[in-house]
């Protein structure tokens, strides 16, 4: 293994479900302790195949770790670093919601190792925020923002494009006041699909929803309006300041070994897809007999593997080499995919840069629909 490896936890504890979310998540924190525990174990059990591997990420996931108490944070911090080998200037990454974001929090959090802050704004409208259940308003994320300014960690922040009451001007104002606290932002298109609730909240009261013109439309402004200020477009729906690239995330679009520690993470390592159980209490359960929870580990062949190297590699704005492309397409299996591929370059979905294939930023807009052909 020549570039160093990661480790995403999933902590699923939420004061709330948000009326998007799709994540295995959980409002009862009555196995909080259990389950911290036996992310420890866990690692225990892994901490011998990762033998001689180098990390310099972790990235603390969830749900919201942020309602974990500062030194449970710092409990799980270390017992990470007491089980596998770091990298000096190891990326930490919590994941964090506005109200959970205080002075006192960040300092603890900053000096149990934390060095980079996602923070789920999602919007800084008031009525949009109530419309999907956050329990933060937008006085409350600019309150978080300022809190982690003065610790010197990054600070990302996430945006939702195609929110409930939200306006092109709304999303507007939203984006341009958020980048004036963060040096990176992840822009995410609202997948109503994935909610019942909201997807017959859109089907009945469509007026209260950018059409899907005026989301494409807002999103190709905003890419403009961040690139004149300094923010590099290098995935999909991320965007970040020179040096502030989400270096835990950049791992899995390049195929990068990555652990995944707690229940439902996925992890790539060596050439093993694995994923652990989604259900909680099972997860503990296989944990406290000592073994993992898995749901899923097989051994991906040289095609799968390859395949992979393309619908991740062209989520990066850097794209992927043609040569690549035109091998996984002549090995598919799927006679039209070599056909639809000069199609998508004729509509100026993808474009050919320096013997590399990637998308155009319109084409970005449709990416699910290409990427899937390469699943």
């Amino acid at each position: 293994m020549t570039e160093p490896a990661g480790i995403y936890v999933h902590l699923p504890y939420c004061a709330s479900r948000c009326g998007y979310c799709a994540f295995v998540v959980t409002t009862d924190d009555s196995t909080r302790g259990r389950y911290l525990t036996a992310i420890e174990t866990e690692a225990a059990l892994v901490a011998a195949e990762a033998s001689g591997a180098r990390f310099d990420s972790i990235y603390l996931g969830g749900g919201t770790p942020s309602l974990l108490a500062p030194d449970e944070v710092a409990r799980l911090i270390d017992s990470l670093r007491g089980r596998f080998a770091f990298d000096d200037g190891t990326e930490i990454t919590l994941e964090a919601n506005p109200e959970d974001v205080g002075a006192a929090a960040a300092r603890a959090w900053a000096r149990a190792g934390v060095s980079r802050v996602s923070v789920g704004v999602q919007s800084l409208e008031d009525a949009e925020l109530s419309a999907v259940g956050r329990r933060h308003d937008s006085a409350r994320a600019l309150a978080a923002l300022e809190a982690l300014s003065g610790e010197g960690v990054a600070i990302s922040g996430d945006l939702i494009l195609g929110l409930p009451l939200q306006t092109a001007e709304s999303f507007r104002g939203s984006l341009r006041a958020l980048c004036e606290a963060v040096d990176h932002l992840s822009v995410y298109l609202l997948e109503t699909e994935k909610s019942r609730v909201l997807e017959d909240d859109r089907r009945r009261r469509p007026e209260r929803y950018l059409s899907d013109d005026g989301q494409a439309d807002a999103w190709l402004e905003m890419g403009e309006w961040l690139a004149a200020r300094g923010f590099e477009h290098y995935e999909i729906s991320n965007w970040a300041r020179d040096g502030r690239r989400a270096r835990h995330n950049v791992k899995y679009w390049t195929r990068t070994p990555t652990l995944g520690l707690g229940v439902s993470a996925h992890e790539l390592w060596g050439d093993r897809r694995r994923a652990n159980v989604s259900r909680l209490e099972r997860y503990l359960a296989e944990i406290e007999q000592g073994r993992r929870p898995l749901a899923l580990d097989r051994e991906l062949s040289a095609v799968e593997a390859a395949r992979e190297e393309i619908f991740l590699g062209l989520r990066l704005a850097a794209g992927v080499p043609e040569v690549r492309v035109a091998e996984v397409a002549a090995l598919a299996g799927d006679d039209r995919l070599s056909e639809d591929y000069e199609g998508w370059l004729s509509e100026e979905i993808l474009e050919r840069a320096g013997g590399r294939v990637r998308f155009t930023e319109r084409g970005f807009l449709v990416s699910n629909e290409v990427l899937s052909r390469f699943v």
